[in-house]
C-alpha cells in the first residue's frame, strides 16, 4: 500500500510517499481501506519530532471501508493513517451513516471529540450560555463553533480579520484578535486554543464563575494575565489534559453530524502524495476548518 512515511524529524518536505507493506489485522482489529484523512495539529507536532521516534505514519482520524464487511466507518484515536489501509481496535471504529460523507466524517474525529470534551464535559457549556471561542478557524475551533451553537448557546468567536466573513458564516458573532469588545462578552466559556496573543483577553472576557479551558497553544505557551481579574470574577482555567476515549460521545457527535445537526467545515481536499502542502497550508495559517488527504 501507499503510506506518508517519516523518516526524520523537520518541516513538512520529510513527508514521503512510499510503498510500505499492507498492515496485518490480528484479534480485535478491524482492517480498513481508507477513503478519506483527517489531518490534525498532532500530526504537525509529531511530524517536527515531537513525539515517537521515527519511521512512523503520520495521522489519527480516517473514513473508509471496512474490508471484512464493507461497512462505512469513522476510524479515530488510531495511528498511522496517512495510509490507503489502516488497522484499527474494534472500540475505535464507528459505523456513519449514509448521510455523513467520508469527508464530514474523517473531520469529525480528533477536533470535535476534543471540543465536546473541553467545553462541554469540562466546560459545562449548556443552553442559554455565552461560549467565546478564540481562534475559529482552527479544527478544534470551528468544532467548538458548532457543538456550542448546535447546544444553543450564545456564540462569539475570534479570528483574522480575513477570515471573519467565514466565522459569521458559522453563524457566531465574529471580532478580531484584540477587538475591545471580546474582554466585554462575558462568556460562560471561553475555548482557547491559541496561547499568549489571547490569553489575557480570555480572561477578561469571562463571566461571574466562568472557565477558561486551555487544550493547547498553537502560539506561545508562556502567557500573562491580570490575575485580580480572574480572582474578582471567580474564574477558572482548565487544561483538559489527555481526552479519554469516550465511545458514547463520538457516536452521539456522527449521530448530530449524519442529520445535519452538526457541520463540519472542510477548507480543502488535497491527494495524499501533496501531504506536505498540506501541513503548509496549515502552519501558514491560510486555513479555516479542516483540511482532508484522499488517497
Amino acid at each position: 500500500m501507499r503510506a506518508v512515511v517519516v523518516h526524520e524529524a523537520g518541516g513538512p518536505e520529510v513527508l514521503r510517499l512510499e510503498e510500505v507493506p499492507d498492515p496485518q489485522p490480528g484479534d480485535g482489529d478491524v482492517l480498513v481501506r481508507v477513503e478519506a484523512i483527517g489531518i490534525n495539529h498532532v500530526d504537525l507536532t509529531m511530524r517536527a519530532g515531537g513525539t515517537g521516534p521515527p519511521p512512523k505514519i503520520l495521522g489519527f482520524d480516517a473514513a473508509g471501508l471496512r474490508e471484512d464487511t464493507g461497512e462505512r466507518v469513522l476510524v479515530t484515536a488510531t495511528p498511522g493513517t496517512y495510509a490507503e489501509l489502516v488497522v484499527a481496535k474494534e472500540e475505535n471504529v464507528y459505523a456513519i451513516p449514509d448521510s455523513l460523507d467520508a469527508a464530514a466524517a474523517a473531520a469529525l474525529g480528533v477536533p470535535y471529540s476534543t471540543s465536546w470534551w473541553s467545553i462541554v464535559d469540562l466546560g459545562g457549556l449548556k443552553e442559554g450560555d455565552t461560549l467565546l471561542v478564540q481562534g475559529a478557524s482552527t479544527a478544534t475551533g470551528q468544532a467548538s463553533v458548532d457543538i456550542g451553537l448546535s447546544l444553543g448557546a450564545k456564540v462569539y468567536a475570534t479570528s483574522r480579520p480575513e477570515k471573519l466573513d467565514k466565522v459569521r458564516a458559522l453563524g457566531a458573532e465574529a471580532l478580531a484578535y484584540g477587538d475591545p469588545k471580546v474582554r466585554e462578552v462575558e462568556a460562560n466559556v471561553v475555548f482557547d486554543p491559541v496561547g499568549a496573543d489571547t490569553f489575557s483577553d480570555s480572561v477578561e472576557a469571562l463571566a461571574q464563575a466562568g472557565t477558561v479551558v486551555i487544550p493547547g497553544a498553537v502560539g506561545n505557551p508562556i502567557v500573562s494575565f491580570n490575575i485580580w481579574t480572574l480572582l474578582s470574577k471567580r474564574g477558572r482555567i482548565q487544561g483538559i489534559g489527555s481526552r479519554p476515549p469516550n465511545r458514547e460521545t463520538i457516536e452521539r457527535l456522527i449521530a448530530l453530524a449524519g442529520e445535519g445537526k452538526l457541520k463540519p467545515v472542510v477548507d480543502r481536499e488535497l491527494p495524499l502524495e501533496q501531504a506536505a502542502d498540506a501541513h503548509r497550508a496549515i502552519e501558514a495559517r491560510e486555513t479555516f476548518g479542516k483540511v482532508i488527504l484522499r488517497p
